[in-house]
């Protein structure tokens, strides 16, 4: 059975913490809550303030255009933290966060964690870090939007999988139609993607098995 310092330690936010800080996160963190799949974790209005902590499972945040349309705007994987600012500064919650399979989360409120950070350095330094990756990632991603074409977007997020997981076969950690929202492309470009890549020898598709040769 899972502990809230199993929690804490899944993070790749706080796992490089030393013990004893981890001990007075833990002071802090409400414990693991259980999410179907396709259930929603929050959406806008809900009056939740605090980060999440997707102990296990997978999850979506997305919002919704005028039109309807779902817009994703990052998939979250088992570790996976969201909602650092809403520690810093809450404000009500505008888009929404699905469960994409059954999910485990943990959560850390507003008022809790901002007592815990006046008596830590080191999750400040922690939490800095974290924002700073999040930057890099954010600016790798509107580069790639910017100067790649779609092929060449597909096949930089495929190596990114590939280096994720260790191995150069995985399979794809998201639907295509959710990927090509990712990639800001159409669903049809994104299968004459695959096929061009798989016909130039660079990867090999089996459903959503994804070899890079």
């Amino acid at each position: 059975m899972h502990s809230k310092m199993d929690c804490v330690s899944r993070s790749p936010l706080f796992s490089p913490l030393a013990p004893a800080v981890k001990a007075k996160l833990i002071t802090v963190t409400h414990h693991r809550k259980f999410y179907q799949k396709g259930q929603l974790i929050r959406q806008p209005l809900d009056h939740q303030e605090g980060m999440l902590i997707l102990d296990e499972g997978t999850a979506k945040i997305y919002a919704l255009a005028a039109n309807g349309k779902e817009k994703i705007i990052e998939l979250l994987r088992s570790g996976d933290v969201v909602g650092q600012h809403w520690l810093f500064a809450p404000h009500e919650n505008q888009g929404f966060i699905q469960a994409t399979s059954d999910a485990w989360v943990c959560s850390i409120q507003y008022d809790d964690f901002q007592r815990l950070l006046g008596e830590s350095a080191s999750l400040s330094l922690a939490m800095i870090n974290n924002f700073g990756n999040q930057l890099i990632e954010a600016e790798k991603n509107q580069l790639r939007r910017d100067l790649l074409d779609a092929k060449a977007r597909l096949m930089a997020y495929l190596r990114d999988c590939a280096v994720e997981s260790g191995q150069i076969e995985f399979e794809l950690p998201l639907k295509k139609k959710e990927l090509a929202n990712i990639l800001g492309i159409t669903p049809e470009t994104l299968s004459r993607q695959f096929k061009q890549l798989a016909a130039e020898g660079q990867i090999i598709v089996n459903k959503r098995q994804i070899t890079i040769c």
